[in-house]
């Protein structure tokens, strides 16, 4: 087995974390690399660097060390080479790691397939200029946001599923969230948690200058046209990457994508134990 190591190091355990993984691995007689994504990638590991592009040839398996926004980066750089990600807990909450560092002789399941792969669905937005040409697209695992930028002021968007006008919302932004993404923001704003193995898309307007206007779970089917009517110009966020500006008359696609991204599981724990270690009872 390969496995390829992406350790987020502006996390302040995620160091000593890295350490004893590497140790746990290679009592497991098991080969590793590191993607190095950032400045913070301490030197001492650098003799094992491999770039994405070998990320197939390389990777049976990548384990993400560091919190939830770690976990979701990981997933999305593997998503096109559908390599499955164990998550190892750096962070804080983390509640997408599967490991805590006190539970590293698990690891031995990967070597006795003792383990599942937990699919999830992931999002496919693309947008469109004010001509109908396509200028992003992009892949959420959580969610799709959009929101205001300098501005301190109402967006104005119009919503569509399949084609038939819904809304139009005014609001501080608006969430686009699959289940997995249900958690992070969109609980924060408001939103319902939605169990991942309940296929669906969630959308919550943030503070909506209404009293009606409320969380809608849609079918995973659905698809989204979302369009900036107006003169102020918004951003638009894919799981927290950079902003991309949505200008006015520009619109959004958004729709369940073919692909899903594959978590591995070494632990039986189900959604509601996690829930309520990782939220309710911290």
């Amino acid at each position: 087995m390969k496995v390829v190591l992406m350790p987020n190091f502006t996390r302040e355990t995620a160091y000593e974390t890295t350490v004893k993984l590497c140790n746990a691995l290679e009592k497991l007689n098991i080969s590793f690399s590191f993607l190095a994504e950032d400045d913070f990638f301490p030197d001492e590991f650098r003799y094992k660097i491999i770039s994405r592009d070998k990320l197939s040839e390389f990777a049976d398996v990548l384990i993400a060390i560091g919190g939830d926004g770690t976990m979701i980066r990981a997933a999305n750089i593997v998503l096109p080479y559908e390599i499955p990600v164990l998550g190892i807990n750096a962070g804080n909450l983390a509640y997408l790691m599967d490991l805590e560092t006190d539970e590293m002789l698990l690891l031995n399941k990967l070597i006795t397939n003792q383990y599942y792969i937990e699919e999830r669905m992931v999002l496919n937005v693309r947008v469109f200029d004010e001509l109908n040409r396509p200028v992003l697209e992009e892949y959420c695992i959580n969610d799709v946001v959009f929101a205001r930028g300098a501005e301190i002021k109402l967006t104005s968007l119009d919503f569509y599923c399949d084609y038939r006008f819904i809304n139009r919302y005014n609001s501080d932004g608006l969430i686009v969230a699959t289940p997995s993404g249900s958690t992070a923001y969109n609980l924060a704003a408001g939103g319902p948690i939605v169990d991942p193995r309940i296929e669906s898309i969630v959308l919550t307007p943030v503070c909506p200058h209404s009293l009606v206007e409320r969380t809608v779970i849609f079918s995973a089917d659905s698809e989204f046209h979302i369009i900036n009517p107006g003169k102020t110009d918004i951003l638009l966020s894919c799981d927290g990457r950079n902003s991309f500006e949505f200008r006015a008359s520009y619109g959004a696609k958004i729709r369940k994508a073919e692909k899903k991204v594959k978590f591995i599981r070494l632990k039986d724990d189900t959604f509601m134990e996690i829930l309520h270690k990782k939220m309710i009872n911290k």
